[in-house]
């Protein structure tokens, strides 16, 4: 098995990268929505591969010192090989040589994986978003990368 190797996002990749989408989200991003964020946020928009084919990816975007990250999403099949860790830390510190300085994230309040991930990162719980999502409260998440 090749390692796993982390590159910016390519228009041929996109196919694939809305698939992970579909497979990792409630609500996943319509295609017209990942396009448009490729288009916009290409330098930071990074793909895990793995034998040549995407496994996984990390959107994000900067304005005036501030980062969001939209989304990180891997491949069901791949999970649990620290993939999107990989992913973002690789967009952090993107997203730091841009001279931001801090980043949000939403999360569903319903998604303690993905909580515990951004724990992990060492992003900590700002506040909650009622009806953010359309069934469920969002959770607002920051990190400092100062």
């Amino acid at each position: 098995m090749q390692e796993v190797t982390i590159r910016k996002a390519v228009e041929k990749d996109l196919e694939a990268l809305y698939e992970i989408e579909r497979l990792s989200f409630k609500d996943p991003y319509p295609p017209g929505f990942m396009r448009a964020l490729y288009d916009l946020n290409s330098q930071i928009f990074l793909v895990a591969e793995n034998d040549g084919r995407p496994v996984g990816y990390v959107i994000a975007a900067q304005d005036r010192g501030s980062g969001h990250i939209f989304s990180i999403a891997v491949h069901p099949s791949e999970r649990g090989k620290r993939i999107g860790t990989r992913l973002m830390t690789e967009a952090l510190k993107i997203l730091k040589n841009h001279s931001v300085t801090t980043v949000r994230l939403e999360v569903r309040k319903s998604n303690n994986t993905a909580q515990r991930f951004y724990n992990a990162l060492g992003f900590k719980y700002s506040h909650t978003i009622d009806g953010y999502y359309n069934d469920e409260d969002g959770l607002v998440y920051y990190k400092s990368l100062q």
